[in-house]
Formats: structure tokens, C-alpha cells, sequence
């Protein structure tokens, strides 16, 4: 089989990983046939480049990868950042210290390209996140340095929706705003989410004359799948992301990235 005229994007959580965060072995050899005949493996993911790759040590990723929910593209191969965009940190930060007034609960996060810099309390941190997330920082707000790439806020589902309208009111022609799990609420680049970037890669040398393939299971991922030739969710996807997608393959669970390269990829 000839793979060399496509680019597949894969999210992580939820989709090439199982629940456990492991990369399934099914995975790993769907993974390695494909790169092998020439495919292009690419992930896409909220997570940093640093968290991310020590969970892929063995998945062969040969393509610049979206990380920070689309704020940042970057060459695990290379080691370099391709393309950043960034938040306006003085438009922002007022709501951040109004948040850090009012809802001492609410646990928030501003990731740069040196660390995820905790702002809030340290005894709000988890640290089992902490530990697994490195590398983590405990800062002041005015402490945090530019260039910010996303904010994110942690809470339960009850105490995020307390916070939707002044949250999206503060960030209305500022910065994007999306759910990348019930207990984190995301502030992006104005306009920036994994599809607008997947959109700016394509510019590259590497992508030209490819076959754009994506498969993702979460809210962060919708923009994704519409940006693609070819995309897929899990069928544990919520319901809104398999409505998005062009195809539904087995769970997270029973190796849904194989799935969607050995059934799907053979046609195209």
C-alpha cells in the first residue's frame, strides 16, 4: 500500500489514546505501516510539545504537529517551533485578576513556550497534573512572560459555566474560547483553533499534493475535521463531533486511529 500521498492529524486524548493515556499496540503497528509506505503522521493536541512527546517516545510522528489547541505548530523531529500565534496578554490580564478575585476556585493557567505557569494557588494545582506536565511553574500573573498561547481554566462543569458569559464577554474580538474537556475552558489566539492551523501548515512543502486526513473526539477538535479532505471520530466521540466527521470507527479504547487508517485509507 502507497501512503505517500496523504497527511494524517491525529488528536490524543480520547482518540489515539486510550483511557489509560497509552498509545495501544494496534495503534503503534497501524502507525508504523503507514509512515513506513510513505504516509505523513502529524498529532494535534492542547497538550505542549514537552507533555506530548513523553507519552509518543514510540509512535512514529515524521510531520509538524499542532499543539496548544492550534496556537503553535511544532517539529518534534527538528525541535522547533514552525509557526506560533499569541494572545494579548494586557487585554487579557484584567480578567484574569477579576477571576483570581471572585472565583478563587477556579484554577488558571497560562502556557507560554517556556512552561504551563500556574497563576492561581499552588493548593489548587493537582499533582498528579503537575507532575505529568512538565515542565510547570507557580508564578504572579505580572510574573508570566509573553508570549502567551492559551489560557486555561479548570474547574468542575458547574463552576466553568458560572463563568461562561464573563469569560466569553472579556474575550469577544480578543480571543477564541472552547471547551477541550467538561473541566477546562480554553482562551486561544483570536481565530486560532487545530483546523485554522492544519489550514496554515498546508503551506509547507511537505503537505503539498496530500490527502488531508484528521480524526478527533472532543469539542477542539470540530474545526479540525471540517478542515480536512478526509476525517473520522471515535465512536466514543461526543455526539457533535461524530456528526462533524465524514466517518465513525471503533472506540479510543479499541484502537480508533488503525481503525480509521486500515479501513478508510485503502479507498482514497
Amino acid at each position: 500500500m502507497d501512503y505517500s500521498k496523504i497527511a494524517l492529524f491525529s488528536d490524543l486524548d480520547g482518540t489515539l489514546f486510550d483511557d489509560s493515556t497509552q498509545v495501544q499496540k494496534r495503534n503503534l503497528e497501524a502507525l508504523r505501516r503507514f509512515t513506513e509506505a510513505g504516509g505523513l503522521f502529524c498529532v494535534s493536541t492542547g497538550r505542549t510539545p514537552d507533555n506530548a512527546a513523553q507519552y509518543l517516545q514510540e509512535t512514529p510522528i515524521n510531520g509538524p504537529s499542532i499543539f496548544y489547541n492550534g496556537a503553535a505548530a511544532y517539529s518534534i523531529a527538528e525541535k522547533r517551533y514552525v509557526l506560533t500565534h499569541s494572545l494579548d496578554s494586557a487585554a487579557l490580564s484584567p480578567l484574569l485578576k477579576k477571576l483570581l478575585a471572585e472565583q478563587p476556585a477556579i484554577n488558571i493557567q497560562v502556557y507560554n513556550t517556556e512552561a504551563i505557569c500556574f497563576v492561581s494557588p499552588r493548593e489548587l494545582a493537582d499533582e498528579w497534573f503537575v507532575s505529568q506536565h512538565q515542565p510547570c511553574v507557580f508564578r504572579s500573573l505580572e510574573e508570566v512572560r509573553d508570549p502567551w498561547l492559551k489560557i486555561l481554566l479548570e474547574g468542575t462543569p458547574e463552576q466553568l459555566r458560572g463563568i461562561e458569559e464573563l469569560v466569553n464577554e472579556a474575550a469577544r474580538g480578543v480571543a477564541s474560547v472552547v471547551y477541550s474537556s467538561p473541566q477546562y475552558l480554553e482562551l486561544l489566539p483570536l481565530g486560532v483553533s487545530k483546523g485554522s492551523t492544519l489550514r496554515e501548515l498546508t503551506a509547507r512543502p511537505e503537505f503539498q499534493g496530500r490527502i488531508l486526513a484528521a480524526i478527533g473526539d472532543y469539542n477542539n477538535d470540530v474545526e479540525l475535521l471540517r478542515a480536512a479532505d478526509v476525517s473520522a471520530a471515535p465512536s466514543s466521540a461526543l455526539p457533535v463531533v461524530r456528526e462533524a466527521a465524514g466517518y465513525v470507527v471503533c472506540s479510543n479504547n479499541d484502537g480508533a486511529v488503525a481503525d480509521f487508517i486500515e479501513k478508510i485509507f485503502p479507498a482514497l
